[in-house]
Formats: structure tokens, sequence, C-alpha cells
């Protein structure tokens, strides 16, 4: 009996449909609105803990913006390296 459900989880397996994973898992602006979420967040965290730990606000708020940037360089980033090896569809 044991053997007959390896033979069916392993059908299953090769029933997989490259197509549909290849579709996004969530909405475009939902996805904005939680890089956007991250960001702000991310760069409230870092300013305030160099501010408190320097009380230097300059540079509190320029790390702030580099952190939370950088969030956003790295989501241009794959979007550019994927659509290199994404093909164009009409």
């Amino acid at each position: 009996m044991s053997n007959s459900n390896k033979k069916n989880k392993t059908n299953k397996k090769e029933e997989t449909n490259f197509e549909d994973l290849k579709k996004p898992w969530i909405q475009q602006r939902t996805g904005l609105r939680l890089i956007i979420g991250i960001s702000v967040g991310l760069m409230i965290l870092v300013a305030a803990q160099i501010i408190i730990g320097t009380g230097d606000w300059g540079k509190g708020i320029l790390y702030g913006l580099l952190f939370g940037g950088s969030i956003w360089l790295v989501f241009y980033g794959m979007n550019w390296f994927h659509s290199l090896f994404r093909s164009k569809e009409k």
C-alpha cells in the first residue's frame, strides 16, 4: 500500500504547470504598499537609533534615507535583472 502512495505523489509532482508559477503572487498595488511601509519603517528605525546613540540629527536622517532607499534600489535592480530573462509578451 505504501508503494502506491509513493507513485501517486510522484505523478502529482510531474503535473506541475509552470505557467502558473510565472504569475505574480500578489497584486502590484499591494506589493508597492508593502515596500513603502517597510522602507519608511526602516528609515524611521535607523534614524532613531543613530539620533539616540549619537545625538546627531543630520547623520541620523542621512543614514535613514540611505537605508530606506536601499530597499527601492534592490526592488528596481531585481526588476531590471528579471527583465533581462523574460520575453516580451504582447
